[in-house]
């Protein structure tokens, strides 16, 4: 698991590596500036297609479409809103992978401004979607199990030796 100013964070990397190439003042340096790091995961999982940023800089505009100011102060506010009993969309998103999306699945998204401009319940399954990603990106690299015949030389080598000093040499006379 990744962790960004002590809390989780679900992108594989920081804010700045997603950073518009050329671009003083953009949203990810933003973010990384002021080191929220919920607002970074709620990002992260609101916009699936960021992740192609650093893979074809030069075609960063393709794939990062920004918010408006009526989004972007949606986005802010959702933060702050409780969604689920007394738990904020910021409280959520700073928990592990798992228990966000149990909490996810049960919140009141419908709560928040955000819900109706982010696409209401698609919204909701790009969250989800992405935080099964998150999940399986911050599970610990497993160890492949290497199974192979291994033939020791040197064993087969006395072996074979010894089958050979049983056998009799048959010479000519």
């Amino acid at each position: 698991m990744r962790f960004w100013n002590g809390v989780v964070m679900y992108a594989p990397r920081t804010p700045d590596y997603y950073a518009i190439p050329g671009a003083s003042h953009c949203v990810f340096r933003l973010i990384h500036k002021h080191g929220d790091v919920q607002a970074w995961n709620l990002y992260w999982l609101t916009k699936p297609a960021i992740d192609l940023i650093p893979a074809h800089p030069t075609q960063w505009h393709e794939y990062y479409l920004p918010f408006s100011g009526d989004e972007t102060r949606a986005f802010y506010e959702a933060l702050d809103t409780a969604v689920f009993n007394h738990l904020t969309l910021a409280t959520i998103v700073a928990q592990p992978p798992k228990e966000a999306i149990r909490l996810l699945q049960q919140a009141h998204l419908e709560r928040t401004r955000f819900y109706q401009l982010a696409g209401k319940e698609a919204w909701r399954e790009t969250l989800l979607g992405r935080l099964f990603l998150a999940e399986r990106l911050a599970e610990p690299r497993r160890r492949q199990d290497c199974n192979a015949d291994v033939l020791d030389f040197s064993r087969a080598q006395i072996r074979r030796d010894a089958a050979r000093a049983d056998m009799r040499t048959k010479r000519p006379a």
